[in-house]
Parts: structure tokens; sequence; C-alpha cells
């Protein structure tokens, strides 16, 4: 059978009107073939019923946060469901667990980890087109554990895996360029990327995808499209198998970035390992772990609280922000870093290199100067058509 996934964000369907559009849309796909449809919760209802639940509660139960953040889904599901019957199109919608998605993990970072295809295929089969709710499945008790935030993204390419399908990606911006057009006026847009990079630039601020949706489309060797929710445009082809393009793709970067330092007493080696596992229980992610005199890492600022209260004693930076040069080959390359340090002295940027792999080098700057960082960077790098500066590198 031939299927593609579409995936529609939020700010895809945030009115009616644009709910109508993408029906339009999507019919116009179900003349050609067997389509999946997952969508994530409609403009900022989930940002809405977060802060229902806090405000009930300082510390509301987790599993059901869980439950209560994917009504948004299932709402947005339904609702596009209807407008698809409204131009004649059968669709039926389902929730995350009704279409086979299973997870394990702590409620708000559930992790995918198989795909029942059966409940899906019987309504393909039937000419039907199938609304999946986004950034849910069904836990191991089964009830319903969120995937975390862009989690849809997630719940999008997994059901392309299990069912061979075509993935393309739809959003609000019209692929991926090599800088955050917020930053750097009108950066060019790559046309294609290998999945590898894309899995960096996700992770080091391109927040076009979500890290664990690329990450897994990579582990698979699956392609899928970026695109504008219009349709217009070609946008970003993710490929697991290109080569990569050496030397620096693009500039990314997190402004909402914490330091967490930990003084104590004993070796890197111990330090390491007690504060790791100690944040590794607690389901924050760690970045750019550095040793002067204690332990420092990055994480985000939305877990400050949560490592504070794991780690007593612990520090925070909160003043700061990262930004990233990724590519391939930059590990090999110490001129590259070079020429990063070069254009932070020469604008006046205190920076310190914090990370760098063959795919991502990562430095820690004070987030007042992280504008002129980014473009700093993205000068130095020829991503402005100006390649003078890399021709000793």
């Amino acid at each position: 059978m031939d299927i593609t996934v579409q995936k529609y964000g939020g700010s895809s369907l945030a009115t009616d009107e644009q709910v109508l559009a993408v029906a339009r849309q999507v019919a116009r796909a179900h003349g050609t073939g067997a389509v999946i449809v997952v969508v994530s919760a409609r403009g900022d209802a989930t940002d809405r019923l977060v802060a229902a639940a806090s405000s009930i509660s300082a510390a509301p139960d987790l599993a059901e946060v869980d439950k209560l953040l994917a009504t948004g889904e299932n709402a947005a599901a339904a609702l596009l469901t209807i407008a698809l019957r409204s131009v004649g199109v059968p669709a039926v919608s389902m929730t995350g667990p009704q279409a086979g998605l299973h997870a394990t993990g702590r409620p708000g970072s559930g992790v995918v980890d198989r795909v029942d295809v059966t409940p899906v295929r019987d309504w393909l089969v039937r000419d039907h087109v199938v609304v999946v709710a986004g950034f849910q499945a069904a836990g191991p008790d089964g009830a319903i554990i969120t995937l975390g935030r862009g989690g849809s993204d997630t719940s999008a390419i997994a059901l392309a895996i299990a069912h061979g399908a075509r993935c393309e990606i739809y959003t609000d911006v019209d692929g991926i360029r090599q800088a955050d057009p917020r930053v750097i006026p009108a950066p060019p847009l790559l046309p294609s990327l290998d999945a590898h990079t894309m899995a960096e630039m996700a992770y080091s601020g391109a927040r076009v995808m979500h890290s664990r949706a690329v990450e897994l489309a990579a582990a698979h060797g699956i392609d899928f499209t970026v695109r504008h929710s219009s349709g217009r445009g070609d946008g970003t082809t993710i490929t697991g198998d290109l080569e990569a393009r050496v030397g620096v793709t693009a500039i990314t970067h997190v402004s909402d970035v914490a330091q967490l330092v930990v003084r104590a007493g004993g070796s890197f080696l111990e330090i390491a390992a007690d504060v790791l596992d100690v944040l590794a229980e607690s389901a924050i992610p760690v970045d750019s772990v550095t040793w002067r005199d204690g332990l420092s890492c990055c994480i985000p600022e939305s877990s400050a609280v949560d490592a504070l209260a794991a780690l007593p004693g612990a520090w925070l930076r909160r003043s700061v922000a990262t930004v990233s040069l990724v590519g391939a080959g930059l590990l090999s390359r110490p001129g590259l870093t070079a020429l990063a340090l070069r254009a932070f002295l020469d604008t006046g940027i205190d920076a310190e290199c914090v990370s760098c792999t063959q795919v991502r080098t990562t430095f820690l700057v004070d987030r007042a100067t992280l504008p002129d960082a980014v473009a700093a960077l993205y000068k130095q790098f020829g991503l402005d058509g100006d390649l003078s500066a890399l021709a000793t590198a």
C-alpha cells in the first residue's frame, strides 16, 4: 500500500480557516494514495492546559497531567476529521494508543518502543484518512503517556517507519535554514540535510523539528521533508544516507539554557558519575560537561528547579546561552574552532568552548551577547556568501 504520513503543527491549525485549508490539502493527497495525518494541539492549547494544571496544584500528579495534555491533540484530531468529512473525504480520528503507538518511560517524556499497524491499516484499506492525535502513546500500564514537547514529530516518524510510508512535516516555516531568521535576516534555505546533522541542529536550538524524532529517523535510515503548511515550495529533505558536507552547515543557538555547577570533594570520575546518575534519574538532558575545580554542565532552564532539588549544594548560572557550529568533520579540523574563537575575539564577545564533536561545536556565551555571537559566526563561516575567511581553515 502506498502511504503518506503528513504531520501538521499546532500553528498550522490555530484557526478554523486553517483547519479547513489543511483539510483541503489532505483531500488532494488522499486523491493519490492512502494518508495518515498526525496533528499537534491547536495554537497555544498545550500552554493553556499546563497553566490550568499549575493553577490547581503547585505539584500536580504527572500521570494526570499527561491525560490532561493529551486532550489538546485529541481535540485537534477530531476537528480536522470533521473538516475532512465536510469536504467529502471519509476520515476517522484516533488517539495515539488507538493508533497502535506504545511507549516506555516517565510521564511527560515517553519513548516510543513499538507500533501496532493493524488499527490504522484497518481504516486505510477502507479508503479512510486516519487522523492521529500526536504527542501521545500507550504506556506500559495502558494509560496515556506523552512524548515531550514536540512529540508529535516523533509520532509521525514512528508511524512512517512502521507503515513503510513517506513522511512530510508541515509547519509554519518553509524548511530548514542556515540560521534563525529572527536573528539573521533571510538566511538561505537548505534544500537537503543528512539526518545526523539535522539531529544536532534540533538538539542545539533549531526548533523546527523535535530532536528525538530526527534521531529516530536517522536510526532507521528514512527520509522526510519539512515544508510550509500551505504546501508551497519544496522545503528541506532530511535524508538517512546523504553524505554530509564537510565543514559548517548551519549556526544554531539555545537561549533558555542554564549552566549547572557542582563543587564537591573527589575526583572528576567520582563526581561526574554521581551527578549524571542523579540527573538521569530525573530525566534531565545534559550537554557540554566540563571540569574546573568542580563539574559544570548545561541543562534546559526548564529543568533548573528539578536539578537543584536533586543536587543540594549545586548552583546555576542563568544568564548564559549556547551557540553552535553544526556540520561535519569539525573535530578533525581544529582550524574551524579557531575561526570561531577569532570571530568572538574580533567582536568583543567572551565565550567558552565547552563541547566539540565531529558534527557540533558548542560555545557558552553571555545571553545578552547571543544575537551578536550568532551573527559573528554566520559571517565568519561564509554562510552570508563570503567564503574568504575559510581559505586557510
